[in-house]
């Protein structure tokens, strides 16, 4: 018996968010599946293959299993997978930077994607903790529920555009002459030890002055995240930030563009 949901409607009645019958006998089926078989049903991606589990379907076998003090191998599968299919949800929106002769994707597009995949792994985690109601609806409708986190994260953004000025030119595809002059301050900084802390604090402060978004990319890729990776399952800073290896190159070049080796990163053909 796959347990009910415990989030009210917002009728007033007491009443329960319910599953769709659908929802509720594909669970019926798949709860009693090895959860090896489970994730290896979970990555077709086909909607239309009668082997392909719905997202409401994978969340709640990852809900149920998952409030274990570690996660098993397939459930760290699955949480990938969860990954994937949010960010698959999200539209993307392409454009073309100066310069370009293939499109990226837009940087707004790209900070919601970012925005929305963190609140659902923020969810994730506390639901692990303590009974998330807030994810019932996305065992009722999953698609419409990341739809509703876009919208709220896409009014966040705008409110952060209006208030802020980029410290990166968009029509000159360059870091601000403050930023640049950080950065060749830090570059000729004497005592490149990183464990003396008055390097450690001028180099910290320099990467602060980056843009939001080339900050996180150098921000991963401190921490050996790759930038892209033939294995699906491997975690990936494009997987991350949910856009393609190309813009992650090139957020990582604009603030490396002076050559300065920030933590031993370098510019490279890589």
């Amino acid at each position: 018996m796959v347990a009910a949901l415990q989030k009210e409607q917002i009728l007033g009645d007491g009443t329960c968010y319910t599953r769709p019958a659908h929802i509720e006998a594909a669970l019926e089926v798949l709860c009693e599946l090895p959860l090896g078989d489970l994730v290896e049903r979970a990555r077709i991606t086909n909607r239309s293959d009668p082997l392909y589990v719905p997202s409401e379907c994978l969340l709640h076998v990852f809900r149920d299993a998952g409030r274990q003090k570690t996660l098993s191998p397939e459930l760290e599968q699955l949480f990938l997978i969860l990954r994937r299919r949010v960010l698959s949800a999200l539209p993307a929106v392409l454009c073309y930077a100066p310069g370009d002769k293939q499109p990226s994707e837009s940087a707004s597009a790209s900070e919601i994607q970012e925005a929305v995949l963190f609140r659902f792994q923020q969810l994730l985690c506390e639901d692990r903790l303590n009974y998330q109601s807030k994810l019932d609806f996305f065992e009722v409708r999953f698609d419409q529920a990341i739809a509703r986190l876009r919208l709220t994260a896409r009014k966040k953004v705008k409110r952060q555009e209006d208030r802020s000025e980029p410290l990166l030119s968009e029509e000159a595809a360059e870091l601000s002459p403050e930023v640049v002059s950080a950065l060749v301050r830090l570059q000729r900084a004497p005592g490149r030890n990183f464990e003396e802390t008055h390097y450690r604090r001028h180099l910290l402060a320099a990467i602060d002055t980056l843009p939001e978004k080339e900050r996180r990319v150098i921000q991963l890729m401190l921490q050996n995240i790759p930038i892209e990776s033939q294995d699906p399952d491997t975690i990936t800073i494009a997987g991350i930030l949910g856009c393609s290896e190309k813009t992650v190159r090139n957020r990582r070049d604009r603030a490396l563009n002076m050559g300065v080796p920030l933590f031993g990163v370098t510019v490279g053909n890589d």
